[in-house]
Parts: structure tokens; sequence; C-alpha cells
């Protein structure tokens, strides 16, 4: 929602200003989708600004931003019906028309609902794409449809995973437009064009390139110091088009690739015949462009991960580049790529470069102005706008900021006068009535202060300082910047800690669950370290450096992690004991078929071979030594719970006393978690169970199987018993990673309870991965998954834990897990 303590002044600031001509902002980052204006401006011609607001309208949820052009304001939002274009007069913000472009676009795997990308404002009409691939031409004045024409039916386009997200760009009276084309119209992405329509009629007037497109945008540059070109990036290649013509002056392959680089990339003119690529979700390169038109050669300059992980697209400005690198502001120079300076102020977001000063927009709801300079963050002016996520790029025409947030858009006037107090920053105090607070307030009374840090930390027994329902995260030793980050705030996220001034105390205090078990590490000057004063240490690839998803696919990440006191350690790894065997069994499938990536578009899979799932199967302590049959454990991402999990090595201990003897079937085989289908599930119940079946002493009926799994393959774990045809009546997951597609794909699926006996074993973590910015948020998608799931009638053993992700967090609950699905004997 809005924050309305500066809504007096809106309506005070709105009643007196006068209408003055307006500059225009008519596309994404500006005229030439550079994301700059040199333009003289209240900026540079007063000492003193502020901040003000003129007006705010509440709309709904899109990632779109904001143009502005000949006097109106325009964007694009979700009704919660459908996806609207909509025009607002500049001055007053007064709604003048809307113009409904498709059915809403509803969030899925991640994204919030809604559409990516930006309009554009040029020859008396608004150009506008809608996530399915609608383009439509409206006139300015009214709304009123000029032409329409569809990406997908139209032009043979595929839509990307999340939709189409390229903004369009205008030159030589053309409209220009990237896109990725099927020459075959199925789900392989063929080499994809950029095109340019006729800006009246829709007419498409040539397409060029041999690349495939996701979210990329392109910009206007004279990339060899004539005439401009349209410089745009795909996902293999950068190429420089003559929009007047459409020929092409020079392309190259660029070797990037990520959802984060890649996927989303503006190039960036960093000085002559340069240019910078954020094109790695971890690394970005300077390139030099060398030679004349059809003989350059892309040469790289430097590359590094100076600039890295982030959505924003950076600035040059007089031989420095500007940008987030993680969530922090960062100042590189262009010549060698060294760092300059980094900043955690003003916090993660998008910003532009107005007449020498940035202008940021945090994904907090903040807006700040900074002058641009090689000595640090300076900022001159600050807003808290929003309470809510933005996730756009501000507009800039006439003194005045227009920015989009997720659910609302604002006209924001710089003005003169007093320079605003910019404190904006979160704050953690512990309460005065712990022992933590206590000691605060003797160090702020002390006259030696590093003294009384010295002597306290010595007294210490374990860290973090555990009180009751409190903890505090506690740092004494080198570093200026300290942060603490993990499970208990998310991916891509931290916490600044407070500094004890005169000291080098820092700390970060907050309430916690009596019960709860916490992964976290440190970050000292922007770089990730365990707590050094605790010695309890684990892993995860769950996320990486920068705190960044990796969703079980990245390497192991080391992590501090501590425990409240009512927490109970499982007993069942104290005395590892090897009693179980092992047997290597292979299942030859013709129902699934190979993949080289569990992320791959389908059409870069082998489409006519058979594969060989390979099996590891523990046959528990005295199966060779009886003519007993067991009931077994399907276990899904076995290799992971085999290795990682060390769910044998609990098994072993736990055989008999918590659990029935059970042979357990770890599935080494990895289906398309982004995109689920029934292939692997029907490999499951037509192939593999009977496979173990004759080859093993099981017990072959359904209340003696059980289909297990965590994260990914805790999908996995529900879908392949949902669609068993009753061979399988026993679930246990621990928390599934249950976006859209596979939620929806279980449901539709799944049984009436009736026709479904289970005994089911369902649990996540309070502090399951997430991030708030990003709508990743496991977490809740799993409260609300196990409310549909009552509501059909199902019921589960389990619930939410306080706990988080991966399996320094699930090895504590085998117990529970396994003992509800096979309980020992004498129970």
């Amino acid at each position: 929602m809005l924050s309305y303590r500066h809504t007096l002044t809106a309506i005070i600031v709105a009643t007196i200003t006068t209408t003055t001509p307006a500059a225009d902002w008519p596309a994404y980052r500006g005229h030439n989708g550079q994301g700059t204006t040199t333009d003289t401006t209240i900026l540079s011609s007063s000492r003193d600004i502020g901040l003000e607001i003129k007006w705010v309208h509440e709309l709904g949820s899109g990632y779109t931003g904001a143009v502005v052009g000949k006097g109106k304001v325009v964007t694009i939002y979700s009704d919660g019906t459908d996806d609207i274009v909509a025009a607002f007069d500049q001055n007053s913000g007064k709604p003048l028309w809307k113009f409904p472009i498709d059915k809403t676009y509803e969030g899925h795997d991640g994204s919030h609902t809604g559409g990516i990308s930006t309009p554009l404002i040029a020859a008396g009409h608004v150009y506008a794409l809608a996530p399915r691939g609608r383009f439509v031409a409206l006139n300015l004045n009214d709304g009123k449809l000029a032409w329409s024409t569809d990406l997908v039916e139209d032009h043979d386009a595929v839509k990307p995973h999340y939709g189409f997200g390229t903004s369009p760009m205008y030159a030589n009276d053309l409209v220009l437009l990237q896109y990725g084309t099927s020459a075959s119209g199925e789900n392989d992405i063929q080499p994809a064009a950029i095109a340019a329509f006729d800006p009246k009629t829709g007419q498409k007037k040539w397409t060029k390139g041999a690349d495939s497109v996701q979210y990329q945008s392109p910009i206007i540059h004279a990339s060899l110091g004539h005439d401009p070109h349209l410089i745009a990036t795909g996902d293999k290649k950068i190429i420089a088009v003559d929009p007047a013509t459409g020929d092409i002056a020079w392309q190259h392959d660029h070797g990037g690739g990520g959802a984060r680089g890649v996927a989303s990339l503006t190039p960036v003119p960093a000085g002559d015949r340069r240019y910078f690529l954020a094109y790695q979700d971890n690394a970005s390169a300077m390139f030099t462009l060398d030679g004349e038109s059809a003989d350059t050669k892309f040469n790289e300059k430097w590359s590094g991960r100076q600039i890295r992980n982030s959505f924003n697209v950076p600035v040059y400005h007089d031989g420095h580049l500007y940008a987030y690198s993680s969530r922090f502001l960062t100042c590189v120079n262009a010549d060698s790529g060294e760092s300059v300076w980094k900043s955690r102020d003003p916090g993660d977001g998008f910003f532009i470069l107005v007449d020498d000063h940035l202008i940021i927009a945090t994904k907090e709801g903040s807006l700040h102005i900074a002058p641009v300079t090689t000595e640090g963050y300076k900022e001159r002016a600050a807003l808290k706008l929003y309470d809510d996520l933005t996730w756009s790029h501000p507009a800039f025409a006439d003194n005045s900021i227009y920015l989009k947030g997720l659910n609302h858009l604002a006209r924001i006037d710089i003005v003169r006068g007093q320079t605003q107090s910019t404190d904006l920053a979160r704050k953690s105090a512990p309460p005065s009535s712990s022992k933590f607070g206590a000691f605060l307030k003797k160090l702020n009374a002390a006259d030696d202060k590093q003294a009384v840090v010295d002597q306290f930390i010595a007294t210490q027994k374990t860290f973090p300082i555990v009180e009751k329902n409190m903890v505090h995260f506690v740092y004494a030793g080198e570093g200026t910047d300290l942060a603490v980050a993990g499970d208990l705030f998310g991916a891509r996220q931290e916490q600044p800690m407070t500094r004890v001034e005169g000291t080098n105390l820092f700390y970060h205090s907050m309430p916690l669950e009596a019960d709860a078990r916490i992964n976290y590490i440190f970050m000292r000057d922007y770089t990730e370290i365990i707590d050094p004063r605790n010695d309890r240490n684990t892993s995860t690839n769950m996320v990486g450096r920068d705190m960044e998803l990796a969703f079980g696919f990245g390497p192991e990440f080391p992590m501090s992690w501590f425990a409240m006191p009512d927490w109970k350690e499982p007993d069942y790894f104290k005395d590892p004991k090897s009693e179980g065997k092992f047997v290597v069994h292979e299942v030859e499938s013709k129902i699934i078929k190979p993949r080289r990536n569990p992320f791959a578009p389908q059409s870069d899979q082998a489409k006519d071979e058979s594969v060989k799932v390979a099996t590891s199967v523990y046959l528990p302590a005295g199966y060779n030594e009886s003519e007993e049959r067991y009931p077994v454990a399907y276990i899904h991402g076995g290799q992971a719970a085999r290795m990682k999990g060390q769910i044998t090595t609990a098994m072993d201990n736990m055989s008999g006393r918590d659990v029935a003897p059970t042979i357990l079937v770890f599935i080494n085989h990895m289906p398309n978690f982004f995109a689920p289908n029934l292939d692997y599930p029907n490999f499951f119940k037509d192939e593999l169970i009977p496979a173990i079946d004759a080859k093993f002493r099981t017990i072959a009926k359904p209340d003696a199987r059980a289909s297990i799994g965590h994260g990914f393959a805790g999908v996995s774990a529900i879908l392949c018993a949902a669609t068993s045809d009753g061979k399988v009546a026993k679930i246990g997951t621990q928390s599934p990673f249950l976006f859209g597609s596979a939620s929806d794909l279980i449901m539709e699926h799944l049984p009436p309870a009736g026709d479904m006996p289970a005994t089911i074993y369902y649990e996540w973590g309070k502090y399951d991965l997430r991030n708030p910015h990003e709508n990743w948020n496991m977490a809740q998608g799993n409260r609300d998954f196990a409310t549909a799931f009552k509501e059909k009638g199902f019921t589960y053993h389990g619930g939410e834990v306080h706990d988080g992700t991966d399996w320094s967090s699930w090895r504590n609950r085998y117990d529970k897990m396994f003992g509800t699905l096979f309980p020992p004997k004498n129970q």
C-alpha cells in the first residue's frame, strides 16, 4: 500500500503548481533506451532540493514502467480481469482513458501478476505489448485501437516462460521490437528476429537476426560514430541494425547466459566503441568494437564479478559505470574494470541518470537522488513513497519523476528547498529488558567502550547469543559494513547489523520461536563469511554467493547454524552404523527420455531414445539372511537424498526402533521441474514399481509403498503417488517446491480422498526458500496447497516447522516422517 505520511503535502502541491510545458520520456529508459538524459534541471541549478508527491494512483499489479509524452503518462497494469493500458494527465494525474489489451496474465513460478513490457509513445500513438503476444497501437489522445497484431499467431513468435517482456523502441518512422520465432510453429526456438513495424498500419517492414530472445530490450546508439543503429542483444549475439533499411551493420557472439544475465540483457554504451554487457548471472564484461562495418571485431577488454546478479541496467558517466552488483550500489572504472566504491545504501532497486545525478527507486518503495561521483554514495534527497514492491526504472520529465510501483503510479516533483532527512534505514534494537539490551545500555555509558566489548565477548560461551525467544547476532572484529543473511531473511536478502559507535561491535537482534533451528552467514564488507565465533557449520546448495537462488543445483555454500533452547537434536546420527547393504539396479524406460538439463526446453532433449534409470537400493540389515518381505520407500531425487541427506545412516540407527525395516529405492533421475508432465509418474508406476517388485522381496501392496521426496523431488513424491492408479498409498514430503505449474498439475490429477486412502507426512519450514521481492515463497505456497489439500478431504501429519530449507533442516525429522509411514512392529 502507499505510504500516506506525505499525502497532505501532495494535496497542497497539487493545488498550487501551475501547468508548464513538459519534456518527454517516451520509451523504456528514455528516448534512446539508455536510461540517461543530459538536460539541465533543477538538480544542477539549486543547492538544496526536496521531493514532493504531486499525485498518485493505486492501480493493479504489473512490472511495467511509466512513459511520458505529449502531456500524458502511460503505463500497463492488471485490474484482476484484464491487463490494462491506461493514460493519465501529466500535470493533474487525472485518468484519461484505458484500454484492455488482453486478459490478465497471472503470476507464476516466482513472478507477480501483470505484464513486463513498458509501452512506447510515438507518432501520436501508444504501442503496447501484452505478455501473451498481442501488440497494439492506440491513439494517444483517446486510447482507441488503431491496429493490432498477435506475435504468436501472426508472426510465429514463441512466448518466453514469463511472457513477452521486451519493450518497443522508435526510430526512422518505424516501431522496433525484439521477439523469438519458431520456424516449425512448435515449442523449439529457432532464429529470432528484430522486427520493424509501420507505426500507422502495423505492417511488418522487415525482420533481421539469427538468435533467440527472452526479455531483452534494444537501444538506439551511433555504434560506428555516425548514423544511429538499433543495438540489440539476444541469447547469443549482439547485433547492430540500420533502422532505416534493416541492414545489419555488424553482429557478434557475446557468450552470455543466465536469467539475470543474458535473459534480460540490455547493452550499455560505455565510451567510444565500447559496450558493457552484464551478460552472466555472476559476471559481466566490457567489449570493444574494433574495425569498420562488417569487418568489426568484438573483443573483450575486461571481465569479472564487479557487477553481477541484478535486473537493473547500469549507466555510463565520465569514464565510470554505475550499477547494482547484487543488492549494492557500485561504481566501477570503465577502463580497467576495477571497483571504485560500493554502498549498501539506498538499497536494491532501479535507477536512471539525469543531469549528473542518479534517480533511484528501491524495491522497498523509496525514492533517492544522489550525484554521480567517484567519491561514494552521497544522497541529496529521499522519500518513502510506497509500502509495497517497486520493480521498474523511474521515468523523468520536466523536473518530475514518474514511478510505477507494483500496484501504484505516482508523480514526484523535485523542488527547491531544504534538503530532506534521508535516514530511511531500518535499525535493530533489542528490548531493554533483555540481558543483551542491558549490556548495550552499560556499553553506551562506558568511557572505554572497546574494553567493555572485549570483556563481554570473552565471557560468552556460544554465538549467536540466545535469550528465551530472542536471538542476537553479534560480530566483533575487522570490517566496516556487516550484515546477517540466511533462513530468517530469504534469498537475495540480508539485514544490516548495527555498529556501536567507537567499537568494533556489530549486532542484529530479533524475536524467534523457542524451537527454531536456523542457518545464517555474515556479510563482511560485502563478502560472505561464516560466523567466526560459532563452530556449528553446515552447507547448502539452495542458495549461493550473494545469497542467490540455486534451488539445489549450485555448489555447496558454507553456512553457520544455531538452534533455540527448545529445539531437540536427533540421536540417529550420533553413532553411525553400516548395517544395511546397497545394490545398484538399472531400469530401462521407454516412457521417459534423457534430459541434458532439467531446466532446458523440450526441444533441447533427445526425442527417440530410451533411458536407463539408475537406482541405488538399500536393503535393511538382515535382508540377505531371511525370507521376509519388506515395505518399500521410493525416494525421488535419490542421489542428493543419499549423499547429502544421509538417509541410510539415519535408517541404520532407526530401523526396528523408530521405523519398521524398510527397503529404500533411491531414484537417480531429475524430471523437468519447471515444466512437469506425466512422463516421470508414468515411468514410476508402470516401469519402476514392477521392476523393483520383480527383483527384490517387497510387500507388493499399496500400503507397503511410500513415495518420498524433498524440495523439487517433493513435488514428484506427491504427483507420483496421486497418479499411481492406487499402487502407492503413502506419501512423505518435506518442503516441496510447489511452483504454480507443479501445484496445478498435482491438483488436476489428485483423485478424491475416498479413492486414494493414504497415510501422508507433509511438512514445510516457516523459513523455507523465499524472496519477498520476487514472489518466491515456498512456505506460503505450501500453506496454500495444504489448505486446498484439506478441502479435498485429505489429512496429513507434520505441518509447519520452525526451520529452513535443505538437508540441514529435513534430516532432523526423519524419525517423524518414516515413523509415520512405516511404524515399527511394536507400535
